[in-house]
């Protein structure tokens, strides 16, 4: 489950295998589910038992490789990865998925997966170093969208589309300065959008001596956990809790019986 995404025969199967776990009671023939299996794989605390999903759990297992491919994390196996799909950025790349091996069509399909919001990149944001990792223009490292999309009229005039942030500033007197190159002058109506891009890297803290590096922005650790993720997947922000459902898991009757109580 930690390496490749579950077909979905595969995901049935061990679900049968939780479903009869839990309602057969060692019963013999068909069992009778009490419940719906979204509601039992919530939290105990929402109403549910906690019950583990092959396919969120799966979906946050592979998560982890995606975090790895993009951390400071040094490996054989990146260094392949970056040669042949370039990173961790081709995920996010479309029709480029055709010779790729199944392994790295898989973590596409993750990279995308509703279960992120719009992709896996929605749930990190970036800590501006001093080094060369932070595409300028293409990466989402500034209010979490790529500046080309903000500014598409200036990103298309811009001399620096494929620079990254140490290529379009440079350190004057112990403070950074960026340093834009256009194509030609702005037009009357574009100066509005060069000064508020301008506006908008006033605000950026370039951090001297630090790596560029991604920070989680789930569970408040600042670091990917398979746990997090999961809790993400499974929407646990979107549902209340109830005093109600913590006391009823106190109580000393078995489980499975206690979510019909």
């Amino acid at each position: 489950m930690s390496l490749f995404k579950l077909s979905s025969g595969v995901e049935r199967k061990l679900i049968k295998i939780q479903r009869d776990f839990l309602w057969g009671w060692g019963a013999d023939g068909r069992k009778i589910a009490w419940a719906s299996w979204n509601l039992v794989c919530k939290p105990r605390e929402f109403g549910g038992l906690g019950i583990i999903h092959p396919k969120q759990f799966n979906l946050a297992l592979l998560g982890k490789w995606i975090w790895r491919l993009g951390s400071a994390e040094v490996g054989l196996w990146k260094e392949v990865l970056f040669s042949k799909y370039g990173g961790w950025r081709g995920l996010g790349e479309e029709g480029k998925g055709r010779n790729c091996s199944l392994w790295w069509k898989d973590l596409k399909e993750v990279w995308s997966s509703e279960g992120w919001g719009r992709s896996f990149e929605d749930n990190f944001e970036w800590k501006v170093g001093d080094e060369n990792d932070i595409f300028f223009w293409k990466d989402r490292w500034l209010k979490g969208e790529a500046l080309k999309s903000v500014f598409p009229r200036l990103f298309s005039i811009s001399s620096n589309k494929d620079s990254n942030l140490l290529e379009v500033g440079s350190w004057t007197n112990g403070r950074w300065v960026w340093q834009l190159d256009w194509r030609r002058s702005f037009f009357d109506w574009e100066n509005p959008m060069a000064d508020q891009l301008s506006q908008l890297l006033l605000g950026v803290e370039v951090v001297p001596g630090e790596v560029d590096k991604w920070i989680w922005k789930v569970g408040g650790l600042q670091f990917f956990t398979v746990s997090s993720a999961y809790n993400l997947i499974r929407k646990d922000n979107e549902v209340v809790s109830s005093s109600v459902f913590c006391k009823l898991w106190g109580s000393k009757a078995i489980p499975s019986a206690g979510l019909l109580a």
